[in-house]
């Protein structure tokens, strides 16, 4: 481990704002066939997707109902699945160490010299441009910076 050989170390901590939710259904469904899943599993899944309404209330007014056209049901367990298969390319070509979950991210790197902390900031504004190009946000709010180790800089990055 970097800390024990008293190398300082930075860990990102992102969170992406409502994972799936702005995500038109035909997007999760088009990453499923890239990733050679049949064609009944796709089109069980968009069948699954498609077709659902939703409507606001407030007090004692209602709107119409209005198509859902992307997101997955709130607590459904194969939200997460889609969101880990939908984020499984994320770490392609990284120069850092990425840790994924469903709607949580982990970059890590060594910063005890420049090039470190310069591949993490590049790591995030690369993670920065891909969420944007999948119609996703990170959360800046709830995104955490951990400094470990001798000697650390604590080094200030930039999300977007």
């Amino acid at each position: 481990m970097l800390v024990d050989k008293r190398r300082a170390r930075g860990v990102i901590y992102l969170d992406l704002r409502k994972a799936f939710g702005a995500v038109p259904h035909d997007v999760p469904v088009s990453k499923l066939e890239r990733c050679a899943f049949d064609g009944w599993t796709t089109q069980w899944l968009m069948s699954w997707l498609d077709g659902r309404t939703q409507r606001m209330v407030v007090k004692v007014s209602m709107s119409k109902w209005r198509p859902v056209t992307s997101g997955v049901p709130h607590g459904s367990v194969l939200g997460p699945a889609l969101c880990n298969i939908f984020v499984s390319a994320l770490d392609s070509g990284t120069e850092c160490t990425i840790g994924k979950s469903a709607d949580y991210t982990k970059l890590c790197d060594a910063v005890n010299m420049l090039e470190g902390r310069d591949a993490i900031q590049r790591e995030l504004n690369r993670l920065e441009s891909w969420a944007c190009v999948k119609l996703m946000k990170f959360n800046k709010a709830t995104c955490k910076v951990l400094h470990m180790g001798w000697g650390n800089s604590k080094q200030k990055y930039r999300l977007g």
